[in-house]
């Protein structure tokens, strides 16, 4: 048996899944560049670390595990049960803590909280700070518990501090004198091997039994600056899963940081069966469905495949398909020349979808489209928010709506006469917003004319008068950032061309197909397919024109 739904969805208005309306705030210069914290934290870092002091021990202390070694050729990791991306800094910190075992999948993406003292990201054990300031590897610790946490979670006799190590003590007992507890036994060892000082911190009580409601009593338990260790015996040692129980407690979880990302530089198929695919938390059909995948959703696939189970993301959601219900989109049926009017949008219908006399929903259905049937946008308006982010509606006639992502560009893609004022010597780009086609002209000529993606109603790409003020060839945007769209952060926009100093910009828009690239879905910056993009980072320059006119 597949695995799709046997009844098909209602909201046939779902054709198109991933949010071409991408953005967040601003495609401003709330951004960063490689590496991806922001730029700022090497000024603001000057915010409270706890320094790292040298403990009066029994013993030499142990050297941090190397980071470096443990992580070769890997540099991002995508986790499809929760969501999130883990790139460095934090990824070889967290693989040498021995990572999935240890500290649990990404619970959050990277973020950046006022006060933390550097960018911080969740993981089910605990939280991890990196702070640029430091030398590596004490760049990545792990962030102090809260001290009433601390003190409520242990009684008082253990957190009183001693004068060293028992009498009766293993020989691998340490002393801490900066806190006053030891430290020995499987706690010791685990201690030293799975992350030491940088990402556990120093004891602050003595082991003592769990005495948790319905716990174990002969687990032993040892409070430490940034986590809470368990010894579980012949079980091993476990870390109390603090991160995301801190997160749950402190109202995080509805933060942007903390919900479902798309893979950075996934591949975008979509999908297949007409009545939906599902969507799991597992690579099985025996895991749990997360949600139902409308026919043409876009599923952006993270690497590597689990036989044939792809991980990856869809609109707000996160987990495996069945790659065999994937496919790349038919082309549309191409609009002859002949038929091509340059003052409106033509376009066809990518699926079954329905023409409405609102842009909601909730209004009647006044006709129903099938694939190819063409459409003539008099105008994009705001309506219905179907998908997160993505509340564009296509007008094509009085009382006649479309959701915007139910259709796509057939139309021809030709330069088209240049504005009466544009430049009649040397390089410079005209960006037709009506046509969604951006074109290279070297005075009246033109060189090269793509299909592109510009700003939503109530995002729109400005028009006017430009020329390109700054160039980043691998940029990440993040939260507040045009090109972020509605994701928190945004890795790997490649080609960036920024020409406005409200961070408007061209660039690679990876989160596009060519099915869906050539209409109106961005916050306002110009969204190109990776060659297109490649084309204008070789052949503009700082100084380069752009004339943008409807």
């Amino acid at each position: 048996m597949i695995d799709q739904t046997s009844q098909r969805d209602p909201a046939t208005e779902r054709r198109s899944l991933f949010p071409l309306s991408l953005s967040l705030s601003r495609c401003s210069r709330s951004r960063t560049r490689r590496p991806h914290i922001p730029a700022l934290l090497a000024v603001l870092v000057v915010a409270f670390v706890p320094a790292l002091g040298v403990a009066a021990q029994t013993s030499p202390p142990i050297a941090p595990a190397d980071p470096s070694a443990q992580t070769a050729g890997e540099t991002s990791r995508y986790f499809a049960e929760t969501g999130h991306n883990l790139a460095e800094p934090f990824l070889s910190h967290w693989s040498a803590a021995s990572g999935e075992a240890t500290l649990g999948p990404p619970q959050s993406e990277e973020r950046y909280a006022q006060g933390a003292g550097g960018v911080l990201q969740t993981f089910s054990a605990l939280t991890l700070l990196y702070d640029p300031s430091q030398q590596a590897p004490l760049d990545v610790q792990g962030q102090p518990l809260d001290p009433q946490a601390r003190e409520t979670a242990a009684p008082r006799t253990a957190l009183r501090p001693v004068a060293g190590c028992a009498a009766d003590a293993t020989p691998d007992c340490r002393f801490f004198a900066e806190t006053g507890h030891t430290l020995s036994g499987n706690l010791a060892a685990f201690w030293s091997t799975s992350g030491d000082q940088p990402i556990f911190g120093l004891p602050v009580s003595e082991p003592f039994p769990d005495e948790t409601p319905g716990a174990d009593p002969s687990v032993s338990v040892q409070i430490f600056a940034n986590a809470i260790l368990e010894d579980h015996g012949a079980a091993g040692v476990r870390l109390r899963p603090l991160g995301l129980d801190s997160a749950k407690a402190s109202g995080l979880l509805i933060d942007p940081a903390f919900q479902p990302a798309p893979p950075t530089g996934g591949t975008t198929f979509l999908v297949g069966p007409n009545d939906g695919l599902r969507l799991r938390s597992g690579p099985s059909t025996d895991a749990p469905m997360v949600t139902l995948l409308a026919e043409n959703a876009e599923f952006i696939a993270a690497t590597p495949a689990d036989g044939s189970w792809l991980p990856g993301y869809a609109d707000g959601f996160a987990g495996w398909v069945n790659a065999d219900f994937l496919h790349e989109a038919p082309a549309l049926p191409p609009l002859a020349l002949a038929d091509w009017n340059p003052e409106v949008w033509q376009g066809a219908a990518l699926g079954d979808t329905n023409v409405r006399a609102e842009p909601t929903t909730k209004a009647r259905v006044v006709q129903q489209l099938t694939f190819g049937d063409p459409v003539t946008v008099t105008a994009w308006v705001k309506g219905e928010e179907v998908f997160q982010g993505a509340d564009i509606w296509a007008q094509i006639g009085e009382g006649r709506y479309l959701y915007g992502r139910n259709i796509g560009r057939n139309a021809p893609v030709v330069p088209l006469p240049p504005p009466a004022d544009a430049p009649a010597f040397g390089k410079w780009i005209d960006v037709d917003l009506t046509q969604q086609l951006m074109t290279a002209y070297d005075g009246q000529t033109p060189i090269r004319t793509v299909e592109i993606t510009t700003g939503v109603p109530g995002w729109d790409t400005p028009p006017g008068h430009y020329q390109i003020l700054s160039r980043v060839a691998n940029e990440t945007m993040t939260s507040g950032a045009i090109g972020a769209e509605h994701f928190y952060k945004l890795e790997d926009v490649l080609f960036t061309q920024y020409f406005t100093d409200r961070g408007h910009a061209i660039h690679f828009a990876w989160w596009r197909t060519p099915q869906t690239i050539g209409r109106p879905g961005s916050h306002g910056c110009i969204n190109l397919l990776l060659d297109d993009a490649r084309f204008f980072w070789d052949w503009a320059e700082i100084g380069t024109p752009l004339d943008i006119h409807p």
